[in-house]
Order: structure tokens, then C-alpha cells, then sequence
């Protein structure tokens, strides 16, 4: 079943107009990241990540984790289910050390984790 056909979950289509910060958070959510996961990629408090929901004011370091988190998921939604996406990037992964993607984008290491994505859509299992 493709992310699309899946009824009540929204399609990757759909999610990729999410602009300002309050509408990526939100998108972020629909998928199935926790308030919690979302302010552990941005290296931010849950509280920050509440206040982006509702108002959209973040600071620019936090925005673009965020983004960085936004894109890679929807790369990855490709290939999984948005269930797999959220686990792929909260679990530890060889081709990164066996650290978690998710944490390493608090690191700004969005490219290590970006390559990891690109290894998993070649057909490597990580």
C-alpha cells in the first residue's frame, strides 16, 4: 500500500505545501513524530516546539533543522510507510555510527544523515 492509497493518512503531495514553521510542525505531527522527537532533531524543548505549532516564530537554526527533518522524511516516505519513516530516522543506524538520525540533525549533520537516506533508497539495508 502506497502512502496515498492509505486511508486518512495524507499524501506526500499534500505535505510538501506545508511552508511556514507552524505548518511544517503540524505536518510533522500528522506523520507521527511525537512534539518530543520533533525538538530533539531541532535541539529545542517540547515547549518550543508547542509555541512553533501554534504561533510559526522560531529562530532560524531551529527553522531550518526542522525543514531539514520535513525533507528527509518525506525522501524517505518513497520508499516506507510514514509508521517507517518515523522509526527509520529514531533508530540507530550503522552507516552513521549506529547513531540515531534524528539526533544528528540537532548536530546540523543533515548531510551524514541525507547520505544514510540515499544508501537506504539504493537498496542497502541500514
Amino acid at each position: 500500500m502506497t502512502q496515498a492509497s492509505a486511508v486518512g493518512v495524507p499524501t506526500v503531495a499534500k505535505l510538501r505545501r506545508a511552508v511556514a514553521a507552524n505548518e511544517i510542525v503540524q505536518s510533522l505531527e500528522t506523520i507521527g513524530y511525537t512534539q518530543k522527537q520533533i525538538a530533539n532533531a531541532a535541539g529545542a524543548s517540547d515547549r518550543s516546539v508547542r509555541n512553533w505549532a501554534a504561533t510559526g516564530a522560531i529562530r532560524p537554526a531551529f527553522n531550518d533543522r526542522i525543514r531539514e527533518l520535513f525533507q528527509i522524511s518525506l525522501l524517505l516516505a518513497d520508499t516506507l510507510t510514514w509508521r517507517g519513516v518515523t522509526q527509520w530516522m529514531s533508530a540507530r543506524n550503522i552507516l552513521l555510527d549506529d547513531q540515531r538520525p534524528i539526533e544528528l540533525l540537532a548536530r546540523d549533520e543533515s548531510q551524514r544523515v541525507r547520505g544514510a537516506v540515499e544508501a537506504f533508497l539504493e537498496g542497502y539495508y541500514v
